[in-house]
């Protein structure tokens, strides 16, 4: 579908039958009948309480009203008739894209005569089968809160799972904010609405997190059966941002966490580590009302923060003499690589010596390694350094909303918000204050900024039509900078420095040491900017008993991007020092800092890039239905059709296709190992050349959605809903580097060759020094075609990509009881089909081995001539003489990996069970609780959460015996959340006396929300991968009978001699043989992560003082300190296996509030 097509549909679906896109509108209808039942026509007025705004209608011959497009706010019914007596209901609450239904009975009398009805709507869903949860502005001020975040607060509603790093909940936090699953769905597929424009850039993030201050509601919705609700597989996170009223209105807070209230996270409080110096500095505020009354009205807002926290972990660090090559007291044999060799005794296999006592020769350390460990710290006991870090960030929010009727029938709203931020990361190996430390793997800072714009028009040109126009735009800009460093004093040769892109502190991974592996190095330099634009118009129309509504939107969304890099990454593991059979390495054996003072990486490399702009459009349209065949039975039917190109890139920087079957444009001649003939075929087809398409991908032209709902009032305490949906997902895997675009040749890498000629034996020219002998490659654009890559990996997005889909569905029952109770019972279910594989930029590995070269054994490594020598294919990885026969046996031998991105082969199940209880607030108390019973099953191998991480996939051959239990399956969820204004001061129950009674005993009000959640399976995986399939992943096998799970309780499990948590049983676990998978699954459900649980309380004093309110309000955030403590280390085969050594979230801290309101 090309640009001038697509836009053309959308100008003539704009002219011709108006749209009604992703919006934050909702309606209210209902039916006018008098005493016998019979319709009456009325004159119906919806006015808004806060503004005076109102709206008019009539009823038709079927007594059916209906107010479409309304904005969010706070409603008076009234509708009279002749020969009736008015009637007029106060109170009507309409939240964002919520439906309200309100059927009135007119009584026989004078139309000046007036009856009032001031009973709450029924929490009962009379209108839509949508699911979902309401969060008022009121709600979230009175909740406890860490962070302010509106949409982490969503968590406490039914299905929504936030998976990252629960200290991350701020307004800067965008990444963390989206890392949320909701109804089963994968995460990053919610979309984020702000006042009717969709704010998710191209990497399905919130670009901006709207503070307490600006916004007036939320609505969380789970499954969105109104087909308006599009570009998602998860939910919807729907915000109505704070508008003025016809009153001046303001407030203003100061938030802070006194010095010496912070409690230690788990580990620093296991070492009697005290915590640094803190502070906690939060302010916001906002004013608002008319500018003109009746016409112009004005919200203003700011919110922001400056910060100093603590973050723990325990770092694994060398002795003093291991740091001089001796491992005699390590407990590890070390062997020499060097003295690798074909093993007479055993045909086909190889063996190797460890150093004599164990001990590195002072001629063998590295003098670049020796150098870099000057940046190192100690251990503080054994080879253990528990470690607290500080991180001092700042956060600024200013946002502004004007509303304004032009007349009866036109209003207006613009919203305009802008956000600035920075943040390091934790510096565990100290080092002060910002960009201190080079060297330590938490340096740096992150930069960002965002903007976002909202326009809406709502045009009501008869009583019973109403058309919408909205523009949105939003941008989000990402900046990572590192440490200035100059690395020449670390002895690198020159000519490796002369070709880097950027000089900083190199880059290096250490397996077993520092914090999970890395050891040395602050982050890359990349500058990243995502930006989108929307557009809509819309329609509603009351058609007898019928409402129907028709539409679409289009959107623009993209990323600028330019990764500058730094001094590349180097990797050393445990490959080159363990023994005695490299294939079988012994228990025990190799160490990787060991390696690392050799100063031969493992693996590793350098990129040098180009500035990139990829982008795609997006259009829909669709029609909606709500059918009210009764008083009691309400249908909802909708189609919807969406169409989202491929990602383009503005130059044709980037590859669109690979050529599977078509003759490489060089050969070689001569035959495989196996005796067919060496015919080379496969590369990378880049964008407009040769006939490659300008886009990636392969979009489907026919994207609909059916959508159903239906909703049966039993009484008018009772009703049964039940609804079914087909959602397309928004792309996945999209990232602004070169993996999530394919860009290879514009952003070139250049591997380290860890081994030449002999398998097992570290490359004779290639070592820290000059880590590059050949030198680092540079961008060559598309001018090496199809050869671009050789010797070295490539990667594509599969050019038959398209978008997955899900089947959502529900089923529930409502009921309202006695005491302003409600109660529902209901059942919600996913299936994910062709969903997106190797999410967050992962892919497959079409250069893997076939699986039946595994009985070749050893014979895989053996060398045998290269055929690409002295060709002009002979480069990097195909450079040297002889070539190990695996290599030769690849389906693209002329490649290292070549990976697949965003194939679709990927699928999912969800089932949950839902109990929600509510008191709706009465009497000065109100509580919502809700427990969820789960099973999440899935297939996506490169699925991770911060508490679980991931798991690689053992046959890229085989996706689909990936399937099983997901890393995001957590089967128990219980939220509380309560809160009560005490029954003391005037106007109360008791002490109802005003002076200073009333200023010592009214005003309180305590809040409280907790939670618990079981934990995730946890994903086991060996290290070192000695599968030999070149390209897949490796798990150990299963000792049957034996429990992998040491202990449930995390405090029977501290052992004081590692600092840490010992909380899985390497018993139940054995090294898969070599040229083998291993059996354990992907996901192992026996053994979970620890049990995630949180309490915070709030207590509150309010102050009138006249027409002002002071309030005090003191929380305690974690107020059990409670641990939350990632999971286990899972590389079995490392010495860190099944150890706990970091916890996440925050410790128990008080939080002091003051804020005033007028």
């Amino acid at each position: 579908m090309s640009l001038r097509l697509g836009t053309t549909l959308f100008l003539i679906s704009a002219i011709a039958a108006p749209v009604f896109g992703q919006s934050f509108q909702g309606a209210v209808r209902g039916r006018i009948t008098d005493p016998s039942g019979a319709p009456s026509e009325a004159t119906i007025q919806l006015t808004d309480e806060r503004t005076g705004l109102t709206r008019h209608t009539a009823s038709n011959a079927s007594g059916e009203y209906a107010f479409p497009n309304l904005l969010p706010g706070d409603y008076r019914l009234r509708a009279n008739a002749p020969g009736f007596k008015t009637f007029e209901r106060r109170g009507v609450h309409l939240a964002a894209q919520s439906f309200l239904t309100i059927d009135v009975i007119l009584e026989l009398g004078g139309v000046s005569e007036l009856v009032v009805v001031e009973a709450p709507v029924s929490v009962v869903e009379a209108s839509s089968a949508s699911v979902g949860t309401l969060l008022t502005s009121t709600l979230l001020e009175r909740l406890p809160s860490a962070g302010r975040n509106v949409f982490i607060s969503a968590a406490l509603t039914p299905t929504v799972l936030a998976t990252g790093d629960a200290q991350f909940v701020r307004q800067q936090d965008q990444s963390n904010s989206s890392l949320i699953s909701m109804g089963g769905g994968p995460r990053r597929n919610n979309t984020y609405v702000v006042d009717g424009v969709p704010i998710v850039d191209i990497v399905n993030r919130a670009t901006l997190i709207p503070s307490f201050q600006s916004i007036e509601e939320m609505s969380v919705q789970l499954s969105a059966y109104d087909a308006e609700v599009g570009r998602t597989s998860g939910g919807v996170f729907n915000v109505v941002a704070r508008s003025g009223t016809n009153e001046w209105r303001g407030s203003a807070l100061y938030q802070n966490r006194p010095a010496g209230t912070l409690g230690r996270l788990y580990f620093a409080e296991k070492n009697d580590i005290p915590n640094p110096d803190t502070y906690y500095h939060l302010y916001g505020g906002g004013i608002g009302g008319p500018i003109r009354s009746g016409r112009t009205f004005v919200w203003a807002s700011t919110e922001g923060y400056r910060t100093s926290s603590a973050r723990n972990t325990v770092l694994t660090l060398p002795t003093d003499a291991e740091r001089r090559g001796d491992f005699s007291g390590s407990g590890v044999t070390i062997y020499d690589p060097l003295t690798t060799r074909p093993d007479p005794a055993r045909p086909g296999r190889f063996i190797r010596d460890p150093f004599p006592g164990n001990r590195i020769p002072a001629d063998r350390l590295h003098p670049i390694a020796r150098a870099l460990l000057e940046h190192v710290p100690l251990p503080t006991s054994g080879k253990s350094r528990p470690a607290v870090a500080q991180i001092v960030d700042r956060a600024d929010q200013l946002t502004g909303k004007v509303t304004h009727r032009w007349g009866d029938q036109v209003t207006t709203t613009g919203l305009y918000a802008w956000y600035e931020s920075m943040e390091p990361d934790a510096s565990f190996y100290g080092g002060g204050s910002l960009f201190d430390n080079p060297a330590d793997p938490g340096g740096g800072a992150f930069v960002r900024g965002a903007r976002l714009l909202a326009i809406n028009t709502v045009w009501t040109p008869g009583s019973r039509t109403t058309l919408a126009f909205r523009y949105g735009s939003s941008q989000l800009s990402d900046d990572n900078r590192p440490a200035p460093f100059d690395p020449s004093a670390l002895g690198f040769d020159p000519a490796f420095l002369s070709g880097v892109p950027l000089k900083k502190f190199p880059n290096i991974g250490v397996t077993d040491y520092g914090r999970g592996g890395s050891f040395l190095g602050d982050r890359f330099q990349d500058r990243a900017t995502y930006y989108s634009h929307s557009a809509s118009a819309s329609m509603a129309t009351l058609r007898g008993r019928q409402t129907w509504k028709i539409g679409g939107d289009y959107r623009r969304l993209g990323v600028r991007f330019h990764n500058i890099g730094g001094m590349g990454g180097f990797n050393f593991g445990r490959d080159f020092t363990f023994g005695p059979d490299p294939n079988a390495p012994g228990a025990g054996t190799g160490d990787g800092f060991a390696t690392f003072l050799l100063g031969q990486p493992t693996s590793g490399g350098i990129s040098v890039s180009s500035p990139i702009d990829a982008y795609l459009h997006y259009w829909s349209a669709f029609a909606q239905d709500d059918f009210r065949l009764t008083s009691r039975l309400t249908l909802n039917l909708g189609l919807r059709y969406e169409f989202e190109q491929g990602l383009h890139e503005r130059e044709d920087r980037f590859i669109t296709d690979w050529g599977y079957d078509d003759p490489f444009p060089f050969q070689v001649g001569g035959l495989r190992p196996d005796g067919t003939p060496l015919v080379l075929t496969g590369g990378v087809r880049y964008a407009g050349v040769d006939g490659a398409p300008t886009r990636q991908g392969s979009p489907n032209p026919w994207q609909f959605a059916p959508r159903v709902g239906a909703v049966f009032v039993l009484d008018e305490r009772t009703s049964v809903r039940g609804g079914y949906g087909l959602f397309w997902a928004p792309s996945q895997g999209i990232s602004a580097d070169e993996g999530g675009t394919a860009t290879t040749g514009y952003n070139i890498g250049t591997s380290y060759i860890a081994t030449d000629a002999q398998p097992f034996v570290p490359c004779s020219g290639c070592s820290l020094t000059n880590p590059f002998p050949a030198g680092i490659n540079q961008p060559t654009g598309n001018s090496a075609g199809r050869l671009t890559g050789v010797g070295g990996s490539v990667s594509f997005v599969d050019p038959e990509s398209r978008l997955g889909y899900l089947h959502r569905y529900s089923f529930d029952l409502q009921r309202d009881l006695p005491g302003q109770l409600a109660l529902g019972v209901g059942y919600v279910g996913a299936r994910g089909v062709d969903l997106s594989s190797g999410i967050g930029g992962y892919g497959l590995n079409l250069n893997q081995l076939d699986p039946k070269y595994l009985a070749l054994g050893t014979a895989l490594q053996e060398p045998v001539p290269n055929p690409f020598f002295g060709t002009p294919l002979g480069v990097g990885l195909l450079a040297a003489p002889t070539i190990p026969r695996g290599q030769l046996l690849r389906p693209y031998p002329q490649f290292d990996t070549v990976t697949i991105r965003r194939p679709n082969l990927s699928k999912s199940r969800y089932d949950a069970l839902i109990v929600t209880g509510e008191r709706r607030l009465s009497g000065g108390w109100a509580l919502q609780t809700n427990y969820t019973w789960s099973r999440t099953l899935d297939n996506q191998y490169s699925e991770s959460n911060f508490f679980a991480g991931g798991s690689g996939i053992l046959n890229n051959y085989d996706v689909d015996a990936e399937y099983g239990l997901s890393v995001l399956d957590t089967p128990h969820r219980l939220n509380v959340s309560a809160t009560m204004e005490l029954p003391f001061g005037a106007g109360r129950r008791w002490l109802n006396r005003g002076g200073l009674v009333d200023a010592i005993a009214g005003g309180w009000m305590v809040s409280a929300a907790g939670s618990y959640q079981a934990g995730f399976p946890v994903t086991v995986g060996q290290s070192p991968n000695n599968s030999n399939l070149l390209g897949s992943a490796q798990r150990p096998n299963i000792v049957p009978g034996v429990d992998p799970q040491l202990t449930d309780d995390p405090e029977d499990a501290y052992d004081p001699q590692c600092g840490c948590i010992r909380w899985l049983n390497p018993a139940a676990w054995t090294q898969a043989p070599a040229f083998t998978f291993g059996n354990a699954p992907r996901a192992d459900g026996r053994v979970r992560t620890p049990v995630r649980r949180l309490w915070d309380l709030a207590i509150q004093k309010s102050q009138r003082l006249g027409a002002r309110t002071v309030s005090v309000r003191a929380e305690i955030i974690n107020v059990f300190n409670f641990a939350d403590l990632r999971g286990p280390s899972v590389a079995f085969g490392d010495a860190s296996f099944g150890q706990i050594r970091e916890a996440a979230g925050f410790p128990r801290l008080l939080q002091l509030t003051t804020q005033f309101a007028w």
